[in-house]
């Protein structure tokens, strides 16, 4: 389920820069989790790697 929310977040943000959702039901131990997330925040986040990628 992560992954299958995660690959949908992932096009989302290819086509927005707004917040977008994150839902996953029943994710752990029936626990449903939610969030948001902006672009702008993957890029911070994933910074560092992609960074590695490009010099290599």
């Amino acid at each position: 389920r992560l992954l299958q929310e995660v690959e949908k977040l992932k096009k989302q943000m290819s086509a927005n820069s707004t917040r977008l959702p994150l839902n996953i039901e029943c994710f752990m131990e029936e626990r449903d989790v939610s969030g948001e997330m902006q672009r702008s925040h993957m890029e911070q986040l994933s910074a560092d790697t992609f960074n590695r990628v490009e010099r290599t």
